[in-house]
This record gives C-alpha cells, sequence and structure tokens, in this order.
C-alpha cells in the first residue's frame, strides 16, 4: 500500500520521538556530586510548546520533573527538567498498586484465582469475621482492615510473617461497606500471589509484569532486596516504564504483539468494583480543591477511577498517584496514557499535576501538527483542520511531507472521508488494476459508483498514478452536483479544457481561487500537474468550511 495521506488507516497520527535525550553529565569529585541542569525536548505531532514550558518553570521549585505521554500508542511527549529524566528512577509510591494489581490479575487470567474466592482459601490466619473478606475486597480498599500497620515497614519479617501480623489484628468495618484508601489489604492480597505462584513477590511481579512489558528499571526490591517488600507503596520506577504498562491496558492488555493481560482482566481492574460501599478516604481527599475531578474518585482494583460518564458509568480518567508526585494517568477519551513524575509532597506537587494534565489536554484539542509544517505555512490551517477531523495524519518521522503527490486511491479515501461515504465492502474487483485485497479497493468502488472517479480504457483504474489538480477539482465538483457559473482567470484552462466546467464551478465557490499562493502561479492553475498533499488539504478544508 502506498504510503497514502496516512488517511485513517490508523487509528490517530502515526509518530515517533525524533528529539533524543540532550545531556546527562555527573561530575563527582572529591567535594560531592554535581547534577548539572538537564532539558529532554520531545518533538511530537502536538504542540506541547506550553507544557514544556510549564515543566521548565515548575522544575526548580520541585527538585526536576520529567513527563512521558503516548496517545494512540505513540509518544508524543517525553521531556525532563532539572535533575530528572524520563528515565530517572523514582519512589513510585502509591502508584505501585496498580503495578501491582495488574501482577495479580495474570493469576486470575490464568485461573488460579477468582476475585470472589475468601482469603481464608489460600491464607488460613484470616478466620472469624476475616475469613470471608474477598481478594476483590482487599484490592478495591473495602476490606474493612486498617489502612496501615507497623509490620509492613518491619524489614526483620518475612511478607509472609507480616500477614499473619495483619491477621491477628483488628478488622475496622464490614468487608465490603467502606472504602478506606491504605496499604494493608494489598499487602494481604500481595501474599496471596506468593502462596498461588511459589514466588517471592519480587520476583512473581518480574516475570508477569516488569519483564514482558520492558520494564527494566522497575521493582519493589526497594533500597536492596528484602523479604517484606511494601507492596503497596515500595516500588520503584521511571516515567517511561510506567507508561509502557498504561500503554498496554490502553491496547486491551497487549503490548508489542503479546497479551500481557486479557481484555476481561483489564476491564476488571478499571470497573467499579465497590458501586454502594461507602467512601471514607481516597489518596486524593486532601487535594480534591486543586483537582475537582477526583470529588468523585471510585476503587477500580488497585487504581482509582478518577471521572465516569455520569450517564452511562463508562470511565474517562483513571490514575493512581503517589505519594511525593508520581503520577500515572489514562484518559480513555483521548486514548492517552501520561506520566508525570517528580519527588515531592502530593499536598504541594497538586496544583503542577493539574497544570500539566490540564495542558496536555489543551494541545490534544489544538489538534495535530506536524514538524514540516510551520505556523507560517501557506497550507498550515488546511493541514490542522483535516488532521483533526481525523482525515489525514502524519508519517512515523513525524512529518507530514506537504509537497508529496496524492494517488488517485489516495484521493478516493479522502473524498469519501470528507463527505462521510462509506467503502464499497463487495469482492469483485472494480478494475483489473484493482483486486479486492488492494487497500483502497472499497473507497475506489464506492467513488466510482457515485461517479465521481472514472476509469481508464482497457479496465484501469491506475490506482498509483498521481491524482491532477484537475481531476481533484472535478470529483469535488461532481461530489456536490455542481455547475459551471464563472469565468475563470486561469490562462491555462482553456474554454474546451475537458474540466473546464468542473474548475469553473469550484472557482465560483471559493475551493480554487486567485491570487492562491501554493496552488496558483503566474495566473496559471496547471490543471494537470500532480495535486499535492497539502493542495489537497486546502481543496477539501475549504468544501467542508461550505458545509458546515
Amino acid at each position: 500500500m502506498t504510503h497514502l495521506v496516512r488517511l485513517q488507516n490508523m487509528r490517530g497520527p502515526a509518530v515517533r520521538l525524533v528529539a533524543s535525550i540532550l545531556v546527562l553529565a555527573l561530575l563527582v569529585n572529591t567535594s560531592g556530586c554535581t547534577i548539572p541542569q538537564r532539558q529532554i525536548i520531545a518533538i511530537g505531532s502536538y504542540d506541547m510548546t506550553n507544557v514544556n514550558e510549564f515543566l521548565r518553570s515548575a522544575g526548580p521549585d520541585t527538585g526536576g520533573l520529567a513527563l512521558v505521554v503516548v496517545k494512540d500508542g505513540k509518544v508524543i511527549e517525553r521531556s525532563g527538567y532539572d535533575r530528572f529524566g524520563p528515565g530517572t528512577v523514582v519512589d513510585v509510591g502509591s502508584a505501585s498498586r496498580w503495578l501491582a494489581a495488574a501482577a495479580m490479575m495474570t493469576l486470575v487470567d490464568q485461573g488460579t484465582l477468582a476475585l470472589d474466592d475468601p482469603v481464608s482459601k489460600y491464607l488460613p490466619e484470616f478466620t472469624g469475621d476475616k475469613a470471608g473478606i474477598t481478594i476483590r475486597q482487599l484490592w478495591s480498599y473495602t476490606s474493612g482492615l486498617p489502612s496501615t500497620d507497623p509490620s509492613i515497614s518491619d524489614r526483620t519479617l518475612t511478607l509472609a510473617e507480616c500477614v499473619q501480623r495483619i491477621a491477628a489484628g483488628p478488622l475496622l468495618t464490614a468487608p465490603g461497606t467502606t472504602v478506606t484508601d491504605g496499604s494493608v489489604s494489598i499487602q494481604v492480597g500481595a501474599r496471596v500471589c506468593e502462596v498461588i505462584s511459589g514466588m517471592t513477590w519480587q520476583e512473581f511481579f518480574r516475570t508477569t509484569i516488569a519483564e514482558p512489558l520492558g520494564m527494566n528499571s522497575t521493582t519493589f526490591n526497594l533500597m536492596g532486596f528484602n523479604r517484606n517488600p511494601n507492596v503497596a507503596g515500595g516500588a520503584r520506577s521511571t516515567a517511561q516504564d510506567y507508561a509502557n504498562f498504561l500503554t498496554m491496558l490502553l491496547q486491551d492488555g497487549i503490548w508489542s504483539g503479546k497479551h500481557i493481560l486479557s481484555q476481561q482482566a483489564v476491564l476488571q481492574l478499571q470497573q467499579d468494583q465497590a458501586p454502594t460501599a461507602v467512601i471514607a478516604a481516597t489518596p486524593y481527599s486532601s487535594v480534591t480543591t486543586l483537582l475537582p475531578s477526583t470529588s468523585g474518585a471510585r476503587p477500580g482494583l488497585g487504581m482509582w477511577r478518577e471521572q465516569s460518564d455520569a450517564a452511562t458509568g463508562e470511565l474517562l480518567i483513571a490514575s493512581c498517584p503517589g505519594t511525593y508526585g508520581f503520577t500515572p494517568w489514562i484518559d480513555t477519551r483521548l486514548n492517552l496514557a501520561g506520566v508525570l513524575s517528580m519527588q515531592y509532597d502530593m499536598g504541594k506537587a497538586a496544583y503542577d499535576i493539574m497544570r500539566v494534565r490540564q495542558l496536555v489536554s489543551e494541545a490534544i484539542a489544538a489538534g495535530p501538527r506536524f514538524t514540516d509544517v510551520p505556523p507560517t505555512s501557506w497550507a498550515f490551517a488546511a493541514i490542522a483542520d483535516l488532521s483533526s477531523r481525523g482525515l489525514v495524519s502524519g508519517y512515523a518521522d513525524g512529518k507530514f511531507h506537504p509537497d508529496a503527490s496524492v494517488t488517485r486511491a489516495e484521493f478516493a479515501k479522502l473524498i469519501c472521508g470528507a463527505v462521510t461515504v462509506a467503502p464499497e465492502t463487495g469482492t469483485t474487483a472494480p478494475f483489473e488494476d484493482v483486486p479486492p485485497t488492494y487497500w483502497g479497493a472499497g473507497y475506489i468502488a464506492a467513488a466510482v459508483r457515485k461517479g465521481w472517479l472514472k476509469g481508464y480504457p482497457g479496465g484501469l483504474f491506475k490506482p498509483e498514478e498521481p491524482v491532477s489538480k484537475a481531476q481533484v477539482l472535478a470529483v469535488i465538483a461532481r461530489s456536490q452536483n455542481w455547475g459551471g457559473t464563472a469565468a475563470l482567470p486561469y490562462t491555462d484552462v482553456e474554454a474546451n479544457y475537458w474540466a473546464h466546467d468542473s474548475i469553473e464551478a469550484c472557482f465560483a465557490k471559493g475551493i480554487v481561487r486567485t491570487p492562491d499562493s501554493g496552488i496558483v502561479s503566474g495566473g496559471n492553475l496547471d490543471p494537470e500537474g500532480a495535486c499535492t498533499r497539502a493542495q489537497a488539504c486546502v481543496f477539501l478544508s475549504r468544501l467542508l468550511a461550505l458545509k458546515l
């Protein structure tokens, strides 16, 4: 298939990071270590200038910030300021829980664990009122166990011994009735995973999540291996590693072609696990003024449903903030995952978190931009218009290649998309050189059936041949049933030219103009000249403006 306008062969902009990390220097001498300011600016398909300016200004106050944003499976931002970068390993605090819950769900996928199993099935030390606590309740903060316990920070214990002490402790509320953010129930849930898998928690997490996702810098071995890891708050990771994890969730559990989790497991992680329970405490309780979207947060498994659609209950935003400001989030509306990394007090960091997320959303709403189409380009507005409508996108190098020609097949897809005509689904070949398996066969068949495009003698369509400006304007005029109504100012379009009436009609409607930068030169339209990607965008953007 041709590299096309990259219309909607892809779900969103096909972009890759094309900027590299500049410099990280560690200057070590006998008096200590100095880490100079660092700056990593990504060049993506969205204009992140405002995001980067904010990160740069906030960096000195917070001690450093790093941000990774992935949209439609592609990195659109990867930046770091002061002593932080996307690969800087930090304590992620409570963001550990999302990772831990995903590891647990691998056992559900295997059929060796059920969310509604009682904890006593695996840990007989849980007796009496605690015996009936379910696995689901452990991971959704509704177990009724205390939020904290000193045994979790006791490094002389094993995880098994820690959980035995928790089992001997109090039950504060009836299981399933109250949501209370905390670490105790997650610690118990991790011990269940150890019992079923026969591995230490660290090894279990490494083999089920970290290693398959290429999260080489992510571990629960805080400050070296310990036998009693703080599963709810003791992971160390990087913004880039965590972004891999979130991207896998947005891709229904798939990473690099591999199923890490089933689609059902991902849905379970994100489902409201306690719809009737009373919310007593969430990680956002102290910052809802700055993050108003969190006021209605409800628990999934290990993570939080920060915002849901009021009418349908569909998850809109999920997150799992860490104690020190490390903030991973997913926005399902934008098919976007973001990770803001810092080591700062959550209360103090709340404004920075809110502002970064707001600026990222604004950049997405403004539509994609391309590195070879600056705002000063004559076609910038039209390309941005069609890009925001999802009709065109860029290439993997972050460029649009505006001067490349458009093929006849590509324009068939463009015009169908612009006027919302679905491709044909038949299996017969419309032309000898357009087999049913050809990527554009359905669009070509639809455009030909409508009478917008025509073939050549001998049953050929010549789908890979560049489409001319005259052909483009003829297709637009035919699609709108326009007839010629105005005199043409172009010296190279004679009255007997085959597309004269169509060009005349398009001129009357303002699809083509005079003067017309980038299209008309010296009074000539050059109708037989190949139509470029930029010119096609301008023509169609003008058509769509008429249809509003």
